[in-house]
């Protein structure tokens, strides 16, 4: 479960974001807030989106931004950001985003588990579409401690 990952003040819904900038800096203080990061981190990860593109849209409507553990993770986490529109990263594939998962991960093993276990907690959309309608940190928090009906 997604939980085990998160805290209560790592979550924010229906942010009335425009930017991908803005986007990606309000995951990294939702990462701050959450003890999982520095500031420094957030920064780290608008280099990487600056330099990189916009690779970590892994699915349609759910963008993944990060950066390399040595530029400020503190532990392993993620933060999880809803917005009110969708915005446009510049991946063609995956279309713009409105689930904006921060990841940090304090070495290479513990970002692969992470992206694992979010990309099998939204490998079913109902997830997705459910965690899109909240309109609370907590309800976000109690879907992500939800198992999934094939997961019974």
């Amino acid at each position: 479960m997604l939980s085990q990952f998160t805290k209560l003040n790592a979550i924010e819904v229906l942010a009335p974001l425009t930017t991908p900038r803005q986007a990606i800096e309000e995951a990294g203080k939702l990462l701050v807030a959450g003890g999982f990061a520095t500031p420094a981190y957030t920064q780290a990860m608008l280099t990487s989106f600056q330099t990189n593109g916009a690779y970590f849209v892994i699915a349609p409507g759910i963008a993944m931004p990060h950066a390399r553990p040595e530029s400020g993770v503190l532990v392993n986490g993620i933060s999880l950001l809803t917005l009110q529109t969708p915005l446009d990263f510049g991946n063609a594939a995956n279309g713009p985003a409105d689930l904006i998962i921060g990841l940090a991960a304090t070495g290479a093993d513990r970002h692969i588990q992470l992206i694992q276990a979010v990309a099998q907690a939204f490998s079913a959309r109902w997830r997705y579409r459910q965690l899109m309608s909240c309109t609370t940190s907590k309800q976000v928090l109690s879907l992500l401690e939800t198992d999934a009906p094939d997961e019974r």
